[in-house]
Parts: structure tokens; C-alpha cells; sequence
């Protein structure tokens, strides 16, 4: 059965702009057959030795680095990696790294509050994952030392904008910090295919990232509800570079994704759905009213001592609101979803989750 490309297309943007959570010389493109020097040495050091267990070497992993100071934001194509297509995007963050690392590494904020476009929810599985995860951005700062943490990662997706395909799967982390480049690398790679997708459905707008879940596999296409979608092959490694009052960031991100073996994303999807990414995490993160991370962190404990219960209890007028904005839509699977008992289906960390988010970012 072929599928038509602006399905294709969409399908892919929202499934890349899921896997980041996130100088001087002339800035040029990548191109998509070309590559910087010692580029592919230093993805293969991180993500194939470093992963794990080796010792990060800062001269090996300095061409990414220097690719991204010397990019600014600008964007291009990748050489394949991992028989994946790939591309990179840089971007700016306008805040000073301590405070970014306390935003994007921390168990006391949810990664759904500062990626609500893309993460349902983001959990590490490795025990003591908080703690390791603390050096990156506790007094005194910077780290003295590299910083090496290794763990795994279980995450799943809002729904895709154009199919509403949901995916859940497990990743392999390393994040290390080096302070004599005042760097911090994110390194994800996704060794098994996902879990089937499921389908999932979008109220309001865009801009408001709000999201109903079922359980039943499929798309909500019209014509792709038989597909059993997986994300196959998910590479991508996230550079933060310490400009004093801003951070200078890059996303290098290869990926395979589809159903019966077939992958559908192209170069271009990658390249677009990255631009996108810019976008939005930068309408976050460098938001005027952006509570600070403390505040975020008072939030999340006084939430956290509170029962299921009255978690729960607390959610309904929320999913109230979700279940008009559903009604006035004429999307009738999600009201029905929701008419359905929705916050029995929530887990402790989404009920938390959607409770911050809606206090704290609600249009």
C-alpha cells in the first residue's frame, strides 16, 4: 500500500522532534554527502565506546565541538550512520549553562513541562540515575572533573501531528561534561526497534500540546489504522557549549522509521522536523515568564507528597477542560476516551506531570 508523501512527511516530523530533549570562522551547511573531519570518528568514540564504558577523549570527540561553534545556527544534511539518514541543526539558547543542565537533568522536573510538543514522559531506569545526573549542574560550578553518566532511559511520545502514531521505547544514555571545553554532550541511541504505535489524538491547538492516549495499536490516518509503525534506528547526540550569558547548541540526529521493514524518512523529513525543534524548544526555554528551576523543583515535591487520589481528584477539571475543547471539535474518539474514567489511566508521573504543566504553562 504506498502512502502519500505530505503523510509521510508529517508522520516524520513529529517523530523526530520527539529525541531532543537537547564562534569564529566562517558557518557553512552540512552538505548531505560531505562530512567535517574526524566527524564520524567522534559519533563512532561516543556512541560506540563511550556508551560502554570507555573514557570519553576530548580530542576525539573535538570535531563535534568545533562543528558546532563554527555552525551558529545554521543547519544541514549528514552522512549516513547506522544505514540511517541524518542532519544537523544549531540553535541558541538564551541562558547561561548551569541553570539549562538544571532544566534538561533533573528528576525534580519533568521533561514533558520543557518538551510538552514531544515527550509524554521521560523516565531514567537506572538506579542512582538523579544523583549522577547532579554533578552536571550543582554548586560549586563547573565541574572540576569530566563527568561521565551512563544509564537507560524509557520514553514515549506525544501523538505525531498528521497520524497521531505514539511510541514507546528504551534508550541507551551517556551524558559527559568536559570542563575544559565547558561542554556537555547528550548521547541517545536506541538499540532495538520501538514498541508498536499506538494511536493518540491532539485537542486544541498545536501551541498548547495537549494530548489524549488510548492503548489500541495503529494510526489515526485515515487509511493507516492497520499500520504496525515502529521507530527502528534512533541516533542522536545533543552538544551544549558554555557562552557565558548563552549556550550554543547542535543536535546531530540519524533516523529509521516506518512499518514492514520499510524505513519512510528521508534526509529532508530530518532537516525540517530539526528546524521545527528549533522553534519550539527555543519558545520554551527562552520565554520571558519561564519560572526558575526552583520553582519548578517546590512545585514538583509538594505535588509529589500528595496522594494518587488527590492527584487524580485535582486533574478532573483539567480533563474537563480537555473533554469540551474535545466536544467543540467533534473529535469524537478522544471524547470518548475521556467520558471513560481518563485519569484512572494515568500514572503517577503523567498526573504530576500534566498538574505542573497546566499551572504553570496553561494558555
Amino acid at each position: 500500500m504506498s502512502v502519500p508523501f505530505g503523510v509521510r512527511r508529517g508522520w516524520v516530523c513529529g517523530l523526530i522532534l520527539f529525541f531532543f530533549g537537547l564562534g569564529a570562522g566562517q558557518a557553512r551547511a552540512l552538505g548531505p554527502h560531505s562530512s567535517p573531519l574526524g566527524l564520524e570518528q567522534a559519533v563512532d568514540h561516543l556512541c560506540r565506546e563511550v556508551l560502554l564504558g570507555h573514557d570519553p577523549d576530548p580530542d576525539r570527540i573535538a570535531p563535534l565541538i568545533a562543528h558546532v561553534r563554527s555552525q551558529g545556527d545554521a543547519g544541514g544534511g549528514l552522512p549516513r550512520y547506522d544505514d540511517a539518514p541524518g542532519a544537523y541543526q544549531g540553535f541558541a539558547i538564551n541562558m547561561s549553562m548551569q541553570p539549562l543542565l538544571r532544566y534538561l537533568y533533573n528528576s525534580e522536573i519533568p521533561q514533558e513541562l520543557i518538551k510538552p510538543f514531544s515527550i509524554r514522559s521521560s523516565v531514567w531506569t537506572t538506579p542512582k540515575s538523579a544523583e549522577a545526573q547532579r554533578q552536571l549542574w550543582a554548586d560549586p560550578w563547573p565541574p572540576a572533573r569530566t563527568v561521565v553518566v551512563r544509564g537507560g532511559q524509557y520514553d514515549r511520545t506525544t501523538a505525531d501531528l498528521s497520524t497521531g502514531g505514539c511510541y514507546a521505547m528504551r534508550l541507551k544514555r551517556v551524558l559527559v561534561f568536559l570542563p575544559e571545553a565547558k561542554a556537555l554532550l547528550s548521547v541517545s541511541v536506541q538499540p532495538e526497534p520501538s514498541e508498536v504505535g499506538t494511536k493518540g489524538y491532539r485537542v486544541g491547538r498545536d501551541e498548547d500540546s495537549r494530548y489524549i492516549y488510548s492503548d489500541e495499536k495503529g494510526l489515526t490516518k485515515t487509511g493507516l489504522g492497520w499500520v504496525s509503525s515502529r521507530i527502528q534506528t534512533n541516533v542522536s547526540i545533543g552538544v551544549y557549549l558554555d557562552e557565558g550569558e548563552m549556550v550554543q547548541s547542535g543536535v546531530f540526529q540519524w533516523m529509521r522509521a516506518g512499518w514492514s521493514g520499510l524505513s519512510v524518512i528521508k534526509e529532508s523529513h530530518i532537516k525540517a522536523s530539526l528546524v521545527r525543534y528549533r522553534e519550539r524548544i527555543g519558545a520554551v526555554l527562552n520565554a520571558a515568564d519561564l519560572p526558575a528551576p526552583e520553582e519548578l523543583e517546590a512545585l514538583f515535591r509538594a505535588l509529589d507528597a500528595k496522594s494518587d487520589v488527590q492527584l487524580r481528584r485535582e486533574v478532573e477539571p483539567i480533563l474537563a477542560g480537555y473533554l469540551a475543547q474535545a466536544e467543540q471539535e467533534k473529535n469524537r474518539a478522544a471524547s470518548r476516551i475521556l467520558e471513560k474514567g481518563y485519569a484512572q489511566r494515568l500514572d503517577r508521573g503523567e498526573l504530576i506531570g500534566l498538574l505542573m504543566r497546566e499551572r504553570l504553562f496553561a494558555p
